[in-house]
C-alpha cells in the first residue's frame, strides 16, 4: 500500500546540512540554533515541527510579492528586520513558510542586524515544495492555504519538535512505504485554513481514539488540552472530532475536504486544501 505523504521527523537522517538540534527545542533557543535541519531520512523528508502558536499570526505581509528580500513589501522587510520579540515571531514564521512553500533546491536567504550591531545571516532551505512558484510571483489563493495547512500541521503549543508524518492530495507529497504506514499508525488530526488574510484563522479536528497519544507526545493544538476541553491554540480554533467536520479518510489515508466556510472555495462550504497528520 502507498499514499501521498511526507514524513517529518528527526531520527534516520542520513544527510544533514545544519546542525542537529535535538528532539526537543523550546521556543527560548537562539534563532541560529532552531534553524530546520534538513535532509534525506529513511522515510521520508526531515523538517522542524516545533512552530509557536505566537508565530502564526507574523507573516501576513509576506504573501504579497514575490518570496525574496528585495520584492518584499516594505512592512514584510521590516519584520523580519525587526530585532524584538515581533521580529523573532516573523522570522520563525517565515522560515516555516518557506520550508513549506518552496522545494528542496530553493532557498531564501536575508541578513538582518540585532540591538548590539551584530549581524545575522539565515538561510531558509525550501523542502515540501507546496508551493514553489512563491518565489517568482506573489503567493496565490491556493498556495497561501496549503501553506497554510503545512504550518498549523507544524505548529506545536510548547515549541517542541515531534515527529509527523503529514498526509494530504498535493501531488508534490511523496509515494511511500508500508513501513511508513506501520511507524505513524496514529490518526492525529487535520489542519486547514489561511493565516495570509487580514483575519487569518486556522482550524483543525482531531481522532478522538487518539487524543491521549497525541498528548503523550506534546501534541495537543488539534487534542486540546487535558481538562481545559477544546482550548484553542493561538489563533488555531479546535472544531472537535475530524468525523464532523471533514470526509472520511481515503485509501489515501487523508481527509479529501473539511469544513471552511471562509476558504473561498465554491464547494458547499469546503477546501480541499488539508493537510492530515499521523503519529508514530
Amino acid at each position: 500500500m502507498s499514499r501521498k505523504s511526507m514524513v517529518a521527523f528527526f531520527p534516520f537522517v542520513l544527510v544533514a546540512v545544519m546542525p542537529v538540534i535535538g528532539c526537543v527545542g523550546g521556543p527560548d533557543l537562539d534563532e541560529e540554533d532552531s534553524n530546520e535541519v534538513v535532509g534525506e531520512a529513511a522515510l521520508g523528508i526531515n523538517i522542524l515541527n516545533a512552530l509557536v502558536p505566537e508565530a502564526l499570526t507574523a507573516g501576513g505581509d509576506f504573501a504579497k510579492a514575490p518570496l525574496s528580500v528585495d520584492a518584499m513589501v516594505p512592512e514584510a522587510r521590516a519584520a523580519i528586520e525587526d530585532s524584538s520579540e515581533q521580529g523573532r515571531l516573523a522570522r520563525m514564521f517565515l522560515r516555516y513558510a518557506v520550508g513549506c512553500a518552496l522545494g528542496p533546491d530553493q532557498e531564501l536567504s536575508y541578513s538582518w542586524t540585532d540591538l548590539h550591531g551584530d549581524v545575522h545571516r539565515e538561510v531558509y532551505q525550501g523542502i515540501a515544495g507546496l508551493a514553489p512558484s512563491w518565489e517568482q510571483a506573489p503567493l496565490d489563493e491556493v498556495g497561501q492555504q496549503w501553506v497554510s495547512a503545512c504550518l498549523g500541521a507544524r505548529t506545536n503549543r510548547y515549541g517542541r519538535a515531534v515527529e509527523i508524518s503529514m498526509h494530504g492530495s498535493a501531488d508534490v507529497l511523496a509515494e511511500v512505504h508500508d513501513a511508513e504506514i506501520k511507524g505513524f499508525p496514529y490518526e492525529e488530526g487535520a489542519f486547514w485554513g489561511n493565516v495570509f488574510l487580514p483575519e487569518p484563522y486556522l482550524r483543525t479536528c482531531y481522532n478522538p481514539a487518539n487524543v491521549e497519544q497525541a498528548r503523550n507526545k506534546s501534541r495537543d493544538c488539534a487534542a486540546g488540552l487535558a481538562g481545559a476541553g477544546d482550548e484553542d491554540c493561538g489563533i488555531m480554533e479546535i472544531m472537535g472530532p475530524c468525523a464532523s467536520q471533514c470526509e472520511a479518510l481515503g485509501e489515501g489515508l487523508y481527509h479529501a475536504g473539511c469544513t471552511a466556510p471562509q476558504s473561498g472555495v465554491p464547494s458547499g462550504g469546503k477546501t480541499e486544501y488539508v493537510i492530515t497528520v499521523f503519529l508514530p
